[in-house]
């Protein structure tokens, strides 16, 4: 093994669905489940409260059947729903609403993990940020409340020439942000007023100071200035959105509480009864109405769909890993860590495609940022349709249409030895690829140079024919924290374990400055991407900042640069460089404004964005790839790549049950599928039994009208388990953070 600079935290995340895996297997032991079995476990409160929160409609649906008042031709519809929902409880580790969640575990001497019973575990619940988004917007055209917010600059804007440019955004639809270009001209009266905005001031005070500014102007147009200059979204609230820092709804219930009005009060009641919510599981769906109804007397329209959110700790009885067990680990990360870096580009495309076009315009110039992603004014970043030009000017302004990525092809050692891998193990009918040290002889010492400061690696640990294996997830993103960051607003252990790990990063880096990127680049988005303030340091876009206005970095504030092909970025006012970070798993590389999009891809200039097995186009070449290991780690679950004519259930229509059956068990003997497959898209697992009728149905219906879809052998024997229940096993994911201790060591030497 090539010499490892990482060391491991002695706490892992480890998460799990909220049921044990029995729960569907049950129901998949016979060749067809019967209604009685899928109404038992449908009628399950805990499966009903989790169901109602994830699709309210769903849920009203249920209830009719259950009741027997539903339709017959909406009865198959809604098993193959509730199957998927069943399967997504028992078999899938994502935490999402009340079907998955996470824990905290130790690693000591021994392997041993026991989860609590359900009445037992963790929920913490709040208000949708759609909602939460939708509201402050309501109360903050409110001309009395107006009186009592205090209001600062929006933090998009910057200045060209004699006009300030600006993103003012949108809610058309409710549900996704428009955001537009804007600007306004530069005058004495209005730079005065924004720097007396820059701390965040009241309407009042600013008319105030407008007409100490210029005794002209009487104190009924100083206030009518100021009021445009927050209909125009140059100013904003403080009770806007905000995603970093204190948990939303708790800062609306805070600013609200400073003025009389009676959403303080009502928000305050609201609280108290989410709060109740959570002291127990499960709880009545009534209870849910009772407060939407409540909610809706503050003038708000509701959608059930979008007004709850509910994240779940699976709690353990006993939740601790042999400290020995990290040995394995080691092993796989070496093996992937070779094939990453002698296969894997290590910068993205986007960057190296901005910094050709800096040089070209700017040379060794040190640039605004905004200004230098301005489309049309600098060079612009990737390619961006959320943008639209506002009505003051840029009308004509031309918009390129976003295109769908190509594959890239790229060939190289580790593809040339995957494939004969492959190639050998297809013309032996082996099920299994078995890969060793000797296969690739590197000089690998330097190999973990670029590979960030802390990291997060998500694995799976399966007991399969008769031995505990290791099924590597790999690792992505900056930062360890990443995982888990959104769900440390509400778990104090989990956000003490996230902020451990920033420490270190703030530790090694100590020569710049880490700062969180807050933004929301959309309101429902706006649910997975809130967390506490974790780095000292700030960059508002189009968010509030709870900070003080020293810790606070404003984009214009940022001046970029290319030095030695690399992007630099600098802080005029702490005149240091500024390492963006992100901390957590958005995929912020979608249909993102430029600012945003470009301080995220920053995070891994010079760095490989993470760690895993990825074959590239070898993946459609081959129907059928093996299984790859490495001593005791699955690198790759085998993998089918098929076609909707690989299964023959979809060359016969309006086939019966036992047709269905019989051709499907005609697949499985062409293609030697295992009873139970996954099938995967993504992150969205599904796990399909092919000898259960209803089982095959579900498939059938997911796959719809994709072409092309794939499978994955499903790893969970019928081999007790590692994380169990009395004795039922749970799948599971365990998050394991490692730190540049090699990095760490020398900082701390040379003090």
């Amino acid at each position: 093994m090539s010499k490892f600079p990482y060391k491991v935290l002695d706490q892992y995340v480890l998460r799990t669905p909220s049921k044990p895996l029995n729960v569907l297997t049950t129901l998949f032991q016979d060749k067809d489940i019967s209604e009685k079995q899928l109404k038992d476990v449908a009628g399950d409160p805990f499966f009903q409260e989790a169901l109602f929160l994830a699709s309210p409609l769903l849920y009203d649906t249920l209830l009719k059947w259950l009741e027997g008042n539903l339709n017959k031709d909406k009865e198959e519809k809604l098993k193959i729903s509730l199957l998927k929902y069943i399967s997504r409880m028992s078999s899938r580790c994502t935490p999402f609403g009340l079907f998955a969640g996470y824990s905290l575990g130790q690693l000591e001497d021994h392997h041993e993990i026991e989860i609590n019973e359900e009445h037992q575990y963790l929920r913490y619940t709040r208000l949708d940020m759609q909602y939460l988004l939708t509201f402050s917007q309501y109360v903050s055209t409110d001309k009395k409340l107006r009186n009592h917010f205090t209001y600062h600059l929006n933090t998009s804007i910057y200045k060209t020439g004699n006009q300030y440019r600006y993103i003012e955004y949108t809610y058309p639809g409710g549900l996704q942000r428009v955001h537009h270009i804007e600007a306004v001209d530069s005058s004495p009266h209005l730079e005065y007023i924004f720097s007396k905005a820059s701390g965040g001031t009241t309407i009042n005070a600013l008319a105030g100071e407008l007409v100490q500014y210029d005794p002209e102007i009487n104190p009924k147009e100083a206030r009518r200035f100021i009021t445009e200059l927050i209909d125009n979204q140059l100013l904003i609230s403080n009770i806007s959105g905000s995603s970093v820092g204190e948990d939303y709804f708790t800062s609306i219930t805070r600013v609200l509480s400073s003025a009389q009005n009676s959403y303080s009060e009502n928000f305050t009641e609201i609280s108290n009864e989410l709060s109740q919510l959570d002291t127990k599981i499960p709880n009545s769906i009534s209870t849910y109405y009772t407060l939407k109804n409540k909610i809706d007397g503050l003038g708000v329209k509701t959608d059930p769909k979008y007004l709850f959110q509910t994240d779940l700790s699976v709690t353990a009885q006993k939740n601790t890993l042999d400290k020995r067990f990290i040995k394995d680990l080691q092993d796989g990360l070496d093996m992937l860590n070779k094939l990453s870096y002698i296969s894997e580009k290590k910068d993205s495309p986007l960057l190296e495609n901005f910094i050709t076009k800096f040089k070209k315009r700017y040379e060794e110039r040190e640039i605004p940022l905004p200004v230098a992603l301005d489309n049309e004014i600098g060079i612009g970043f990737g390619i961006h349709t959320q943008i639209i030009p506002g009505n003051h000017f840029l009308e004509n302004l031309h918009l390129p249409l976003q295109r769908k990525r190509k594959d890239e092809i790229k060939w190289n050692a580790a593809s040339t030895l995957l494939q004969n891998k492959i190639t050998e193990a297809l013309r032996k009918n082996s099920n299994v690829i078995t890969l060793n040290s000797a296969d690739i002889v590197e000089n690998t010492d330097e190999m973990w140079n670029d590979i960030h400061d802390t990291f997060s690696l998500m694995v799976e640990i399966v007991h399969t024919d008769q031995q505990q294996k290791i099924f590597f997830h790999g690792f992505s993103g900056a930062s360890g924290a990443n995982l888990f960051g959104r769900f440390c607003s509400s778990d104090s252990s989990l956000k003490e374990h996230a902020q451990h790990i920033i420490d270190i990063e703030k530790e090694i880096r100590k020569n710049s400055v880490i700062a969180e990127i807050s933004h929301i680049p959309e309101s429902r988005i706006g649910n997975v991407i809130c967390r506490p303030s974790f780095a000292d340091y700030e960059i508002p876009y189009l968010s509030r900042s709870e900070k003080e206005a020293e810790f606070q970095i404003s984009p214009a504030d940022l001046m970029v640069s290319i030095r030695n092909n690399k992007v630099v970025l600098r802080s005029k006012k702490l005149n240091k460089y500024i390492i963006p970070r992100l901390t957590t798993a958005h995929n912020f590389s979608s249909n993102s404004l430029p600012v945003y999009h470009f301080l995220c891809e920053l995070q891994n200039q010079g760095s490989r964005y993470g760690l895993g097995l990825n074959l590239g186009l070898m993946e459609k070449k081959y129907k059928y790839i093996p299984r790859i290991e490495y001593k005791q780690c699955i690198l790759k679950a085998a993998t089918w790549n098929l076609s909707k004519e690989d299964l023959l259930i979809f060359s016969k229509k309006n086939a019966s049950d036992e047709e269905l059956f019989d051709l499907m068990q005609e697949t499985r003997k062409e293609w030697n599928l295992p009873q139970y497959i996954v099938f995967a898209e993504h992150d969205n697992d599904l796990l399909i039994n092919l000898d259960n009728i209803s089982s095959i149905k579900m498939l059938a219906d997911t796959i719809g009208n994709r072409d092309s879809f794939t499978l994955k052998e499903f790893l969970y024997t019928d081999e007790e388990q590692l994380v169990k229940r009395n004795g039922n096993s749970f799948t599971n994911q365990f998050v394991f953070t490692f730190y540049n201790n090699q990095k760490l060591s020398a900082i701390k030497n040379a003090k």
